[in-house]
């Protein structure tokens, strides 16, 4: 009797459990079908929100300092970490091409000969012991001395900054060393065909008399002096020449307070000459360097270009990422690198300049024998972009590819900041990123094809190619030379001596 019980209470515990099973399956499957509902029965079928690109108002962020100078500050407090950049308007424009290394030994100096108060083992260790790090560069239009530390050592890390740019030790064993690491330097001068390139091509582009390519020999890096880099020094990071980005764990009207009492250390009144605006490039031509133990060759093919301003500002752009710049899918580097596998990196570039004119540039590395077939290909697609009208897919994808820079460049609070300092430093409006999405939506195929009959000259390239030339030159053997396939006669420019820059003779 027992028994039978127990076999009837467990038929009737399976029953219910059955019964509860088919409810909840019929539950879920009724849930399931209303959480299907809208859902797209192919990725194809799929809809997205119209994304809103918002362009924070510099305004908002930007404090006017003491004694004529600004700064940005973003507050960012989701870390404990402080960034600061003081950006100046010095560069090496104001040397001119004489006192050539005199800018670069002086920023390194300025970091790692210490201060009036520490020396330069001094001031590394404190750097250490506060989790800071500072930085000094002295580029060609302009300066920066960097700063990055913990908010808890805000006040002491920014003392050391200002130490470092107001009063620089330059410590004489320090700068022994620092000379012998930069002649040391210049021994490898002809090693890589990239640093190669870039010395002769920006010789090409502004012409070799530039401040630009003022570079330092053996005999100017021995030349410059204590005295020398301090006069230097106070005149970099003076006043009233500074914008300073602040992004962090920082209060604004704390921060301005603090930055005020350090800019009172600074020399004021400095007035700076205007930044050259004019170059004076090589006359259109194929230039080459010859470089014989290397098995590939780069290729540079550019020529002048408008400002930043210019009516077919938003053309170009949305052009140039059509023709080279838009990476994978654009025609240049599709070709080149993805159809006939002539080149790992290949495109083009249009930066419209700022201080100085703009540039059109074709880029290649390519092996060497194979260096006038891709070139070849490189200017018929600038014949075809002018001759042919772009595909509306090619045009939405270009526009769409140009204002997505906005979704990056203000993505967090270091880069509000940087854009901001930036800005300023280059004078560039305030509406220029407010109309930016519009400008480049507005450029329609018309605009596009009539910018690349105004802006692409390929008759007017220069074109530098680095690299064993005499492979270079004559290619596979199929398709043509690199005279035949530019229509120019190679002009060979001789390697200089990486001590005294003086021509070597010509292979």
């Amino acid at each position: 009797m027992m028994k039978l019980f127990k076999l009837t209470t467990l038929a009737a515990a399976v029953i219910t459990l059955t019964a509860c099973a088919s409810t909840s399956q019929t539950t879920i499957a009724a849930d399931d079908s209303q959480s299907r509902k809208g859902l797209a029965a192919h990725p194809a079928e799929l809809t997205y929100a119209e994304h809103k690109i918002i362009i924070p108002d510099a305004a908002k962020y930007r404090y006017q300092l003491d004694n004529g100078n600004v700064a940005y500050i973003v507050p960012d407090h989701s870390l404990p970490l402080v960034a600061i950049n003081i950006g100046s308007r010095a560069g090496k424009y104001l040397l001119g091409t004489k006192n050539a290394g005199l800018a670069g030994l002086t920023a390194s100096m300025m970091r790692d000969g210490g201060t009036r108060q520490m020396t330069p083992e001094e001031l590394d260790e404190k750097l250490e012991y506060l989790a800071t790090s500072v930085s000094v560069s002295i580029g060609n239009t302009s300066s920066t001395a960097g700063m990055n530390t913990l908010s808890t050592n805000l006040d002491e890390s920014l003392d050391l900054l200002f130490d470092v740019i107001a009063e620089p030790r330059f410590d004489t064993e320090r700068f022994k060393i620092k000379k012998n690491q930069f002649i040391e330097g210049m021994k490898r001068r002809n090693d890589d065909t990239r640093a190669i390139e870039g010395r002769v091509f920006s010789e090409l582009r502004y012409g070799e008399d530039s401040y630009r390519n003022s570079q330092a020999t053996e005999t100017d890096i021995n030349a410059v002096t204590v005295k020398r880099m301090k006069g230097f020094a106070v005149e970099v990071f003076a006043s009233p020449n500074l914008v300073i980005s602040v992004n962090g764990d920082v209060d604004p009207k704390t921060m301005v307070a603090s930055l005020n009492k350090q800019i009172a250390r600074l020399q004021k009144n400095v007035k700076y000459p205007p930044i050259p605006t004019e170059a004076n490039p090589a006359k259109p031509g194929l230039y080459g360097v010859d470089k014989d133990d290397v098995t590939q060759t780069r290729v540079r093919m550019f020529h002048p270009g408008p400002r930043r301003g210019d009516p077919q500002e938003f053309d170009i752009k949305v052009m140039n990422d059509i023709l080279g710049g838009g990476g994978f899918t654009s025609r240049i580097t599709k070709r080149i690198r993805s159809d006939e596998g002539l080149a790992y990196s290949a495109g083009s570039a249009y930066p419209l300049g700022v201080f100085y004119p703009g540039m059109y540039l074709v880029y290649f590395q390519s092996k060497n024998q194979s260096v006038p077939e891709a070139a070849k290909i490189a200017l018929e697609e600038i014949s075809r972009i002018q001759a042919e009208p772009v595909s509306t897919q090619e045009l939405n994808t270009a526009k769409q590819a140009v204002i997505s820079v906005l979704n990056e460049r203000y993505s967090n609070a270091a880069k509000k900041a940087a854009a901001f300092a930036a800005d300023e430093l280059s004078q560039i409006p305030a509406n220029y990123w407010f109309d930016y999405e519009k400008n480049t939506a507005d450029v329609t195929v018309a605009d596009v094809q009539k910018a690349a009959k105004d802006q692409l000259h390929p008759g007017k390239l220069r074109i530098l190619l680095t690299g064993k030339l005499s492979e270079a030159s004559e290619g596979d053997g199929e398709n043509g030379g690199i005279e035949a396939v530019t229509g120019m006669k190679m002009h060979q420019v001789p390697l200089k001596d990486p001590m005294t820059l003086k021509p070597l003779p010509l292979n």
